[in-house]
């Protein structure tokens, strides 16, 4: 029997911890991992807080799941637990439909009422979270935080560390560059380059302020 580490003490680490818990897991909870030693003194969770992630090493038993919402620190945190032989788990909530012939790779979380459609592919650490969709052919790249209500479109396909907000909405064929920012309700029409954010109805790049100020 695995033992589950859950790194991220916060509120997706306990909705995280709720969902490991139901049906039938492969797993017993070990605990939780945080770098603020304080992050449950107010919670009643009947769950031990484990230490902080850099001071934790894994033993042969535990597979971790990873309950934080920025795509860069949980890239980062992935690097760590791998580096000292740590292995990530999958987790499916029963009421997500995930298709035969889809991919979840490593340290995936698919959260309530997600789907993933037929050879959609979801990449390491990835997460979908509630009533969201990976439609047919769809990719979502590793360590993608893929907020509530979105709709990933058949073919459509978002690089690393992408950041959908709640709402948004990637049409067909369309390509998310590497670690960019879809603003919530957004709809994107056309490919968006590496590391920019975008917002609006259609979506179009967010303009930095300062470049359009003047001296006086």
């Amino acid at each position: 029997m695995k033992r589950l580490i859950i790194i991220g003490a916060g509120g997706f680490g306990r909705e995280v911890l709720s969902w490991s818990t139901t049906g039938q897991p492969p797993w017993q909870i070990k605990g939780f991992l945080d770098d603020d030693p304080r992050a449950l003194a107010d919670r009643s969770l009947g769950v031990p807080m484990l230490g902080s992630i850099d001071g934790y090493e894994p033993v042969e038993e535990d597979v971790f799941l990873c309950a934080i919402g920025q795509p860069a620190l949980r890239r980062s945190t992935f690097d760590k637990i791998h580096a000292r032989g740590g292995r990530f788990a999958t987790l499916v909530h029963p009421t997500a439909v995930v298709a035969d012939r889809a991919k979840l790779e490593e340290g995936v979380i698919i959260c309530p009422f997600a789907l993933v459609s037929v050879d959609a592919r979801v990449e390491a650490g990835a997460v979908i979270y509630y009533h969201s969709s990976v439609d047919h052919d769809a990719v979502v790249g590793r360590w993608c935080q893929v907020s509530g209500h979105c709709d990933i479109t058949g073919a459509a396909t978002l690089g690393t560390e992408v950041f959908l907000g709640s709402h948004a909405a990637i049409m067909p064929g369309v390509h998310v560059g590497d670690r960019a920012v879809v603003g919530a309700g957004a709809v994107v029409i056309a490919d968006v380059k590496p590391g920019t954010t975008v917002i609006g109805v259609p979506a179009r790049e967010r303009q930095d302020p300062s470049r359009h100020r003047t001296s006086r």
